[in-house]
């Protein structure tokens, strides 16, 4: 008689697999946005995580792909979360990327702090880069429609500025603001770059 015990053990085992790769994964997010890349070692992963470095090494390798896994996850969750449709409007978009930004503002500024000092670092900043400037360019698409070349590109650029986590960092963190001040702010800012009442 064949044992039907063996399938559901085999889908614990690949649960348990998964929840210990996403242990990993929770305590290299900590380590690697409260720390600079150099100073984290894999055995300050492993024992935030409950695991040896022979099995962090074996799940993900190396400390730099290690930190690549983690920004991989968390990079597809943060252009999931601070994404709305457009048809919601521009200030239905703004509140969706402060609320990212009150979640992973400090995290990464951390990283941009550091991207100088390590390439692998460089690299999560330059993707988190021109993911925010298509964010601009899908949801400030009413500012941007009608201009073409340099003029698009200084608007485009300055609609970036007007949502950049540096700003939500001067606006929320150096003044004081809530979260919805944050966002109206930014959307008076984008108001006036247009000169007129952008969709709500």
């Amino acid at each position: 008689m064949a044992d039907k015990t063996r399938p559901y053990n085999k889908k614990a085992r690949a649960l348990a697999e998964e929840a210990t790769g996403q242990a990993i994964l929770d305590a290299a997010l900590q380590a690697f946005s409260s720390e600079l890349l150099d100073r984290v070692t894999l055995q300050r992963i492993a024992t935030a995580s409950g695991v040896t470095v022979q099995t962090v090494i074996r799940r993900f390798g190396t400390k730099e792909e290690l930190f690549e896994h983690m920004a991989e996850r968390e990079g597809k969750r943060i252009i999931a979360e601070r994404e709305v449709p457009v048809q919601m409007g521009l200030r239905a978009a703004l509140d969706a990327l402060v609320a990212h930004y009150e979640r992973d503002g400090d995290k990464m500024t951390n990283f941009i702090q550091q991207e100088h000092l390590s390439e692998p670092v460089r690299k999560i900043v330059s993707r988190g880069r021109r993911v925010h400037r298509e964010w601009v360019e899908t949801h400030c698409r009413d500012l941007l429609s009608g201009i073409s070349g340099k003029d698009r590109e200084h608007t485009l650029l300055a609609a970036i500025a007007a949502t950049d986590l540096y700003t939500w960092k001067l606006l929320r963190r150096d003044h004081g603001l809530n979260p919805e001040s944050v966002a109206a702010v930014m959307y008076r800012t984008l108001n006036a770059l247009g000169g007129t009442r952008l969709d709500g």
